[in-house]
């Protein structure tokens, strides 16, 4: 009825799914993977998992969190325009505010009453793979290369390091990565980390003071000189440098670093700043150059035999998906004067800019011939093409088609917080029990509606 190509279909966080019911609808209605509300606790996340255990589960893991359950923000359409809902999210809720009580006396003026710390659990991961997710999330909207480089890094090496102790568990792709640095997710832009209300719901959630990125504590403020400031704290600064603090007004304030003498630093220009106040780093000056350079690489491993057979040699490469290729070369048979296996192996191990290394490589001839370099090389070369050609061949992209379906909705009636935009999506919900359906807040605003809802 909505005429989709064959692929597999996701429900989006903007669904709002935080019930059993919810994702056993979408189950039925054909979609393959659903993506829960950020606000789920892990025991929610496992009663899912119970209630539908065919379906994969993909949750939040890492980067902005919203105050309000997606897709049931209406802020930043009503005041400014623009609809979360439709993509085009105006960050509303990292704006400042004043908090006035039912009398008019301001409690807290000018703060940022609803913007909320990022989310980070690169130490919960085992918990949630154990509660039956399959699939993390990782949002990144506008965030820089470096950013991206950092934060996946992080979070692959903390799989990895589950999946070598835990076998049940696998990668989801082929290939394993290599990083040539060392992850670390709090230099990247971040405000201050949470793990959300996985375990239960805490105070320390919210980023009154600033929006913006704080980065990694650094130490604090001991002397505050003509050009200069010293410093107490351990870690090292970089000429170039990004530092913050927070002023006395609570306001998060800046400046760059431009030389570095021990534990002395020399501004670009000297900030207002008093001893005693602690001191960020948002930009690393020697991590951003880092990360602007190769910093991984992901390779399939591949087991390689060089055999003799009748008219010269055979080359098997077979990589770790079980595609396997095999070559002959017709070459004479010249005994070498020294032991060639170990020059042999060299150079069938050197695969330098194919997707493959080298795990294992076996000789199996019955004396040392010896073969040229160049030889080795070209044939080398052959195989792996032909290994490449043969992963293409073999692999087999995910296809489903939607059938019609006309289970009921949880709902029979659907209010603007539906978000029901269009005639297809009206006619979805018809055939699927609903029978009162308001269009969306977008397409026409209800009055004295509830603009946000909160966990």
């Amino acid at each position: 009825r909505l005429n989709l190509p064959p692929i597999p279909l996701h429900a989006s966080t903007q669904t709002d799914n935080r019930t059993p019911e919810k994702v056993k609808f979408w189950e039925e209605a054909g979609f393959r993977q659903v993506v829960l509300a950020r606000e789920l606790s892990l025991t929610e996340i496992r009663e899912i998992h119970r209630a539908c255990p065919s379906v994969s589960l993909e949750v939040f893991v890492h980067g902005a969190l919203c105050v309000s359950y997606s897709g049931q923000c209406y802020a930043g359409r009503a005041y400014l325009g623009r609809s979360a809902n439709r993509g085009e999210c105006p960050q509303f809720c990292r704006l400042s505010f004043n908090l006035i009580d039912a009398e008019g006396k301001t409690l807290m003026e000018n703060k940022h009453l609803l913007s909320l710390k990022d989310l980070n659990r690169s130490g919960e991961l085992e918990q949630l793979l154990d509660a039956g997710v399959t699939s993390l999330k990782i949002e990144g909207r506008l965030k820089e290369v470096s950013y991206v480089k950092n934060i996946t890094a992080a979070y692959r090496q903390k799989l990895d390091a589950i999946f070598a102790r835990r076998p049940e568990y696998a990668r989801a792709s082929s290939g394993a990565c290599k990083f040539f640095f060392m992850p670390q997710p709090d230099k990247s832009f971040n405000r201050g980390f949470t793990t959300y209300f996985l375990h239960g719901r805490f105070k320390d959630i919210h980023s009154f003071d600033t929006p913006k990125s704080l980065g990694e504590e650094m130490g604090t403020v001991k002397e505050v000189r003509d050009n200069y400031l010293t410093v107490s704290g351990i870690k090292p600064f970089n000429n170039g440098d990004g530092i913050c603090y927070k002023d006395n007004n609570g306001k998060l304030q800046g400046f760059h670093v431009n030389r570095v003498e021990g534990n002395k630093l020399y501004p670009r220009e000297m900030p207002k700043i008093d001893p005693r106040k602690v001191l960020y780093r948002n930009y690393d000056q020697e991590f951003e150059h880092t990360l602007s350079r190769k910093s991984a690489e992901r390779k399939i491993a591949v087991s390689a035999t060089l055999s003799e057979n009748n008219f010269g040699f055979s080359l098997t490469y077979t990589d770790e998906d079980k595609n396997s290729v095999s070559l002959s070369l017709p070459y004479p048979k010249d005994r070498a004067h020294t032991s060639q296996t170990e020059n042999i192996k060299a150079q069938l191990g050197k695969l330098g800019d194919t997707p493959f290394t080298a795990e294992r490589i076996d000789i199996d001839f019955a004396e040392d011939w010896f073969i040229p370099v160049s030889v080795l090389a070209a044939f080398r070369r052959q195989a792996t093409e032909k290994l490449v050609a043969a992963r293409r061949i073999t692999f087999r992209r995910e296809t489903k088609v939607m059938n019609p379906t006309f289970h009921p909705f949880p709902h029979t009636i659907l209010t603007y917080l539906g978000n029901v935009y269009n005639s297809q999506a009206t006619a979805f919900y018809r055939d699927h029990g609903v029978t009162d359906i308001h269009p969306a807040y977008e397409q026409e605003p209800v009055k004295e509606a509830a603009l946000m809802f909160c966990k």
